[in-house]
Order: structure tokens, then C-alpha cells, then sequence
């Protein structure tokens, strides 16, 4: 992804850009020459050509210049943290493209056998009937269940192409390049649990993590030194332009001194809205600020709410289908029990299952919204690796 992904690649070419304008920035401007000529006749009516030589050198010194540096290095800068937050937003949106493939592909298999169950169940009901040993509702309500079961695995299946087409998008390769890698996820079903404590460290921590409020704190920067340089254009631009005229034999050396006049205006158009830009901009880093809290808040909330419902899916309703499953084929092989009983124990079961599975994309997808408020992985090999970088181990001695 860090390689094909278009975005990450367009992220790149503006921090190339950006960087390139620093130096823009710091480049003195060229001197302009102007060639004069001149014709006219003597006294005595012999033509005579006069000829001049003037140049104008502006002077690109003080304020203007340095505000004019300071804000090409800030807008470098701030296009290297909207540069992170690009990468972060793709590597969050494959983490989540990720889950949805496996889970999806999970519920596939699952309702496969749901469906291979149903028509079982379908089956033995209208052989039932046949013989009297079953009633008409059974068999419609067995119908309609079926339906349902199969219009679902048909919705998934079609959740299984946007998936993967949306993870192809993502890495930024064809679809086919999805197809040949055999995804694995260690503990997809196990969602990992934090100890609060040291998720309110992070909370507090979040803010030095993000790069959209750097962005927003380096854009207030920005404002302000753009404001600086629309105060500094109302002073006068200064030109100098020494001049050199032949003049009949006579050789002439001038010294011009040019400025523009601020009598019409003081530049005030220009930092009347420079000052709105930046009061624009600090608007814009404070609601920033409360949004970030406010969203890691919420995302917490969200997170503890979804491991709750993966522990209650786990819980009584799961244990007993699971019981009564082991019961009921103890009891066919022991001939107690018979197929149809075991195919609806099994389709129980499965169903059970389902709600697991189900629990566990929404607790999947809470973390992963976790993940992306706070701007910090919290499993994975990223974490051994942002370990690594925060406290590297010991060298044996």
C-alpha cells in the first residue's frame, strides 16, 4: 500500500512541492536592464545617436523577506503532517478493509451450512408431511426461514466482492493481485482489552499523536506570518538603478532610487483579510481540539460497549446451543435422537455462531475507530515495533 496507493503517492508529490517552494522562497530576485536609444540631429544637422544603459536592482531585505521564508517553511511543514495523516487515514481504511474481507468470507462458510441445513431440513419436513407426521405450518415456516437464510448468504457473497475489490482499491492493485494472498489475522477473534488506566494516558497523549491538529496548529503558524507579510507590503518596495548615457562623447553615470507611493492605499485590503485568515485558523485548531476529545471519547464508550456485547454472545445463549448440540448427537449416535433433530440443533448452533461473528466485526470496527481518534495501533506487530522506537532494548553486555 505505502508503494501503489495513489492517495499516499499524490501525498508525496505536495510534500515534494511544498519543499520545493522553500527554496522558491529564499531565491533573491533577478535585476532587470533596460537598453535606451536615442536619435537626434546636431546644431550643424549631423544625425547623432545617444544611448543609455539602466538597470533596476529591487532591494529583498527585512520583514517582507523574512515572513516570506518563515511561511514557505511552515506550509513545508504542514505539508508533511497532512502528509502523515494521509498514510494514517489509508492504513486505517486497510485495517478496516482488511476485517470486513475475513469476517465476510466467515459468514460465508457459516451460512453455507446454515443453508445446506435448511435444505435438509426442507427435505425431511415434506417427507414428514407426506406421511402425516408433520403439519403445514412446519413445512412454511421452515420455508421462510430458508428464504431469509438464502437471500443473506447472497447479500454476503456480494460483500465478499466489495470487500476484496475495496482492499485491491486500497493497496492500489488489481483485484487478481487480492485473489493469489491468503490473508491470516491472529487474534481477529479476539479483540484486545486495555487496561483503563493507560487508556486515559493515551487519551491525554492523543493530541501530540495526530497530525491533523499538528497540521492545524502549523496552518495557524502559516496565518500569522502571512498576516506579517501583508503589514510589511504597506512600507514601500525599494528599487535602485544605476544608469550609465553616452551623450555626444560625454560619458554619464546616474544613480535612480525608485518606491511605489502608499497614497491610495496602505495594503489594507490585503491584511484586513489576512487577519480574518488567521482568526479563520484559529477557529479552525480549536474546534479541532474539542472534536479530537470528543471523538476519542465517543470511540471509547464504543469500544467497552462492543467488548460487552462479544462477551454476551459468548455467553449463556452460545454455552446452550452448544450444549444442546453435543447432547442431541450423543443422542443420534445412541439412536434417541433423530436427523432432524440434529439438523436443527445444528442450525442453532450456527446461528449462535453468527451473532459471535457479527459481535465481533462490530467490536473490530470499535477498535479500529479507536485506533484512528487516538492515532496510535494497538495490536499487531506495530505495537512491538512502536515499542522498539519508544524504548529500544538493552545491547548485551
Amino acid at each position: 500500500m505505502l508503494y501503489f496507493n495513489d492517495a499516499i503517492a499524490e501525498g508525496r508529490a505536495a510534500v515534494r512541492v511544498a519543499t520545493a517552494g522553500r527554496r522558491t522562497a529564499r531565491e533573491r530576485p533577478n535585476p532587470s536592464i533596460a537598453l535606451l536609444s536615442e536619435y537626434a540631429n546636431q546644431h550643424d544637422g549631423s544625425p547623432l545617436w545617444l544611448w543609455a544603459l539602466t538597470p533596476d536592482w529591487p532591494l529583498d531585505v527585512g520583514t517582507k523577506r523574512a515572513a516570506r521564508i518563515a511561511v514557505a517553511d511552515l506550509t513545508a511543514q504542514q505539508a508533511r503532517y497532512d502528509f502523515v495523516e494521509v498514510a494514517w487515514k489509508e492504513r486505517i481504511a486497510l485495517r478496516r478493509a482488511v476485517v470486513d474481507l475475513l469476517m465476510t468470507e466467515r459468514e460465508v462458510t457459516l451460512l453455507e451450512t446454515v443453508h445446506a441445513d435448511r435444505e435438509a431440513q426442507l427435505d425431511m419436513a415434506r417427507r414428514r408431511l407426506e406421511e402425516g407426521a408433520a403439519a403445514r405450518g412446519d413445512l412454511d415456516r421452515l420455508v421462510g426461514d430458508a428464504v431469509a437464510d438464502e437471500q443473506r448468504l447472497h447479500d454476503v457473497r456480494r460483500r465478499v466482492s466489495a470487500a476484496r475489490s475495496a482492499l485491491a482499491a486500497t493497496i492500489g492493485v488489481p483485484v487478481a493481485a487480492v485473489d493469489s494472498i491468503q490473508l491470516t489475522w491472529d487474534r481477529l477473534d479476539d479483540p484486545r482489552d486495555v487496561d483503563q488506566t493507560l487508556v486515559q494516558r493515551w487519551r491525554e497523549e492523543a493530541l501530540l499523536a495526530r497530525a491533523d491538529v499538528h497540521s492545524a496548529v502549523v496552518g495557524y503558524s502559516v496565518a500569522e506570518e502571512a498576516l506579517r507579510l501583508e503589514v510589511a507590503k504597506q512600507y514601500p518596495e525599494v528599487h535602485i538603478g544605476p544608469a550609465y548615457t553616452w551623450d555626444h562623447g560625454v560619458h554619464r553615470l546616474q544613480f535612480n532610487l525608485s518606491m511605489a507611493l502608499p497614497i491610495l492605499n496602505q495594503n489594507a485590503g490585503a491584511i484586513g483579510e489576512a487577519e480574518a485568515r488567521r482568526e479563520q485558523a484559529g477557529a479552525r485548531l480549536e474546534g479541532m481540539v474539542a472534536t479530537a476529545y470528543q471523538e476519542i471519547d465517543e470511540a471509547i464508550r464504543q469500544w467497552q460497549l462492543a467488548l460487552a456485547r462479544v462477551a454476551e454472545a459468548r455467553g449463556p445463549v452460545y454455552e446452550a446451543a452448544q450444549h444442546i448440540y453435543a447432547e442431541v448427537e450423543r443422542g443420534f449416535e445412541a439412536g434417541s435422537n433423530d436427523r432432524t433433530e440434529l439438523v436443527a440443533a445444528r442450525v442453532a448452533r450456527a446461528l449462535a455462531e453468527l451473532q459471535i461473528l457479527d459481535a465481533v466485526r462490530t467490536a473490530q470496527e470499535a477498535l479500529t475507530v479507536l485506533e484512528d481518534t487516538m492515532r496510535r495501533p494497538l495490536e499487531g506487530p506495530e505495537v512491538d515495533v512502536a515499542a522498539t522506537l519508544v524504548s529500544p532494548p538493552e545491547t548485551a553486555r
